[in-house]
């Protein structure tokens, strides 16, 4: 069985708080097989990951990208697709890429709801840590009611965060197999929310940080 965190920041987000380095480290010693590295709208981290990406330890290439219709985790991404492109084509030239793509906390505070109406979706992320209050329940609801395969990530902008949820796959541990296993839905969840004391100190920590991104 492999547990892995299918949602990573690192400091090549504009609001990243920790290193690839120390994303991996906080990883292993939480025991986790592996994370999938999605920082915002770049790409870049993966090719610093490369050098801590082991048999015994898997970091799946992917982004999250910013569409007109809402964040959009692109995993088995290897050429970074533009912000601001409608959900639907998003997703294509995610697929076109031989990735999967998923509706980033679809039912978070501030999101727009519509997202996942918008595109094909591969799976739906029904459990976020970051995703607060109801988000999460009514994200595993619409996926059960529309039978699309879960996922479930921390979300985790610090090296504390890493594995606070996670997403479990019983199948061979590289990232062709863990792909599949998710477009099929065979994956179990779990998780816990960010105390929002916590988050809140986080985004604070990340203010003289923050460009206008979103």
């Amino acid at each position: 069985m492999l547990r892995i965190d299918l949602h990573v920041h690192t400091s090549h987000s504009y609001d990243g708080l920790c290193s690839v380095e120390d994303a991996v480290k906080a990883a292993k010693a939480k025991g986790l097989n592996g994370i999938a590295i999605t920082d915002h709208n770049t790409i870049s981290g993966h090719h610093e990951a490369k050098k801590f990406s082991k048999r015994s330890f898997i970091i799946i290439p992917g982004v999250e990208i910013s569409s007109a219709d809402g964040h959009i985790l692109g995993l088995g991404v290897n050429e970074l697709v533009p912000r601001e492109l409608s959900a639907r084509e998003t997703v294509k030239r995610i697929k076109e890429q031989g990735g999967i793509a998923i509706a980033a906390h679809p039912f978070a505070l501030g999101r727009k709801p519509n997202l996942v109406y918008r595109a094909k979706f591969d799976a739906i992320e029904a459990f976020n840590s970051r995703a607060l209050f109801f988000s999460n329940p009514l994200a595993r609801r619409f996926a059960e009611r529309n039978r699309f395969p879960m996922v479930a990530g921390s979300d985790a902008h610090h090296r504390d965060e890493m594995g606070l949820a996670s997403t479990t796959l019983n199948c061979k541990p590289n990232i062709d197999s863990i792909l599949e296993q998710i477009r099929r839905g065979e994956t179990s969840i779990s998780g816990r929310t960010l105390p929002l004391s916590i988050f809140l100190w986080r985004v604070f920590q990340r203010i003289p940080h923050r460009s206008y991104e979103r």
